[in-house]
């Protein structure tokens, strides 16, 4: 008898997780197919599948949103990446990366983002004219950190192509001197 009541009980468990997966009435298909169609973002991505619906859709954050719909311009970086070495935990590094707008239109920085909390960025904040020059000033801060670390700083900014960079800071942090 027992071997009777789990096999029975078995084969519920079967038949209600069946009914799971094929659950919903092929009207509520229909009405989620028709919710769905391919949409374009402002810098002309197809978003495929995605809702219509304007309370389903995700919000684009602020500094993107003006990045996308801002007139683009070209940026020269003198170098993306800086290899400090090595150094003693504890120790604060800086690193200036220095950038020309090389477009035709004012160049503008609308989010600069470091990695981590170890990372502080600061960064030219008025619009850029053509043929002007920013920065970005990127200090690591060591303490608590060992080993090889790789640290980056997304900025976002109505650049021609991608409307993000990425910069890239890293060396190896040696433990503190005794």
């Amino acid at each position: 008898m027992k071997k009777f009541r789990y096999s029975f009980l078995a084969a519920i468990a079967i038949m209600a997780l069946a009914a799971c997966q094929t659950s919903g009435s092929t009207e509520d298909k229909t009405a989620a197919d028709n919710n769905s169609s391919v949409q374009v973002s402002p810098n002309g991505q197809t978003l495929a599948g995605q809702s219509t619906d304007p309370s389903t859709t995700p919000k684009v954050p602020d500094f993107q949103a003006k990045a996308e719909e801002m007139a683009k311009t070209s940026v020269e970086f003198t170098a993306e990446e800086y290899d400090y070495g090595q150094v003693q935990a504890g120790t604060n590094v800086t690193h200036q990366f220095k950038f020309k707008n090389t477009g035709t239109e004012p160049l503008v920085l609308t989010r600069v983002k470091a990695s981590c909390g170890c990372t502080t960025p600061s960064y030219s904040k008025d619009p850029i004219p053509p043929g002007g020059e920013g920065f970005i000033d990127v200090v690591f801060n060591s303490a608590g950190k060992s080993g090889v670390q790789n640290k980056t700083v997304t900025v976002t900014g109505n650049f021609e192509g991608n409307i993000n960079k990425i910069l890239r800071i890293s060396g190896e942090v040696l433990p503190a001197a005794n």
